[in-house]
């Protein structure tokens, strides 16, 4: 399987995709809203006039003298004295959610509190475009992946670990897989009782930890839409809910496959990286996706950036860190990622008829027309050509180059199956890891979070001088040695 030829990937967001599935099936694409750019949590609000804003506020070290005990009602009281609305109040870090104009949040800052912006966003990484891969045969093809023996999991598994007795929450759009119930279900964005997925997201990253860990247990909580957008404090619930739940669940792993670009906060100060810290002093470990803003360093950001957070790179295969991988150090210079593992053509459980999907299926068809059926699609809709990011003069070249051009340049997403869909990320990388974990986590019951994670970080195979710590971490995954210096 060859690499990259040296390139910058090309992404698509989220919304992009959707349009290729509108353009594709003759739909009108509505706009998307827009959504404050990538910055996960923010302490500078710059808003003008009265315009309300929706915040987290927490007390800072300086306030905390002023309360005889610290926790959220205390200070959702206080703040409701000063004729704060609070909205919900977040137990994990003493603070609440509130909607607030300009002038109210600086008079809160200047009293000492830390006001963090809390509007939706997009929590999903972009898709990269993987241009130029040639795995032997047509450069489009899906190469051979072989994740479970690669990691040396297949070991573990002949061992018999295999995650039984633990249970993975993950936090991420949702689940809904009817061949794996699920031990407990929390839905903060809607509040069903019921286990559903509509963007697909969560379920395929459900499915990559269970190639690791299939005798493991699932917890679904769900922090975002639909469309994979969603608030930084229905994160803080998500792992919140986690903690309080730990013991009646047992809960010893959180997967974290979603973020933010950096933002300029110290790690020490997002709430969602307090939330994390709070879950790993608990007893959980939290694995979480380094992101797809690579090959750049400084690319980064919330929650992976926290040093207790597990932080995945993603790779090809063992010798070939991906180029979108996103790289560290972080904003605090500190060097991230902590590991790399499979994060490309990875195959995992598909829901039907969820956004995911219906990309994943709209992209798998375009790439098994032929030459003549694609001439004559751009021709009746020449919206796709815009859609896809293909150049404006596409339909000039011949047929051959035609299928070229657009089969190198489609989202690197296939359906190898009706049940399954196969894509790339660091949201797929880190719940394989997870997985491991639990493996591991089976096999050493009384090891920490950390040991676990210092186990597997120093055993990590080096995947060559051409890649740097701030690439690959210490390495590609390797949880059979991880096993033994556990032992």
């Amino acid at each position: 399987m060859g690499g990259t030829i040296g390139r910058t990937p090309e992404y698509f967001s989220f919304s992009q995709l959707n349009k290729i599935v509108d353009a594709f099936e003759g739909n009108k694409a509505p706009e998307a809203p827009s959504i404050r750019a990538n910055a996960l949590v923010s302490d500078q609000v710059n808003l003008g006039g009265a315009e309300s804003q929706d915040v987290m506020i927490l007390p800072g070290n300086g306030l905390m003298k002023s309360f005889k005990e610290i926790d959220s009602d205390s200070v959702a009281n206080f703040l409701q004295g000063k004729g704060v609305e609070v909205e919900e109040k977040l137990d994990v870090l003493n603070g609440v959610t509130a909607k607030l104009d300009q002038k109210s949040i600086e008079n809160l800052k200047e009293q000492g509190y830390q006001v963090y912006d809390n509007s939706p966003r997009s929590l999903l990484p972009s898709v990269p475009r993987l241009v130029n891969r040639d795995p032997g045969g047509k450069p489009w093809d899906m190469p051979k992946i072989d994740d479970v023996n690669w990691t040396g999991t297949s070991e573990l598994h002949k061992q018999g670990l295999t995650g039984k007795g633990q249970v993975i929450a993950i936090i991420d759009s949702g689940y809904e897989h009817p061949a794996k119930p699920l031990v407990a279900w929390k839905d903060v964005v809607e509040g069903s009782d019921k286990p559903f997925d509509p963007n697909g997201h969560g379920t395929h990253v459900a499915g990559d930890a269970m190639k690791m860990a299939p005798d493991a247990d699932l917890v679904g909580i769900r922090v975002m839409n639909a469309q994979g957008s969603g608030r930084p404090s229905d994160i803080v619930k998500g792992v919140q809910w986690a903690i309080q739940n730990k013991e009646k669940y047992n809960i010893s792993v959180i997967n974290m496959s979603l973020g933010g670009a950096p933002d300029g906060v110290p790690y020490y100060m997002d709430p969602i990286n307090k939330a994390v810290e709070k879950a790993v002093e608990s007893g959980i470990s939290v694995v979480a996706a380094a992101g797809n803003s690579g090959p750049e360093q400084h690319t980064i950001g919330s929650p992976a950036d926290d040093p207790k957070a597990f932080s995945i790179g993603a790779a090809l295969n063992p010798t070939t860190v991906s180029d979108f991988s996103s790289r560290g150090p972080t904003d605090d210079n500190m060097s991230k990622p902590d590991i790399v593992a499979p994060g490309e053509f990875i195959t995992s459980w598909a829901v039907p008829n969820s956004q995911l999907d219906k990309i994943a299926t709209t992209v798998d068809t375009l790439r098994r027309m032929s030459p003549d059926q694609l001439r004559k699609l751009f021709t009746a809709k020449p919206d796709l050509i815009k859609a896809l990011g293909l150049p404006k003069d596409l339909l000039k070249n011949d047929d051959t180059n035609v299928e070229l051009i657009t089969k190198t340049h489609l989202p690197p997403m296939y359906k190898p199956t009706p049940e399954t869909l196969a894509g790339p990320g660091t949201s797929f990388a880190s719940p394989e890891v997870a997985g491991i974990v639990a493996d591991l986590r089976q096999g050493h019951p009384a090891a920490s979070p950390d040991q676990v994670k210092d186990a597997l970080m120093g055993t990590a195979d080096n995947m060559g001088s051409q890649y740097g710590k701030l690439d690959q971490g210490s390495g590609f995954v390797r949880a059979d040695k991880a096993h033994k210096k556990l032992a």
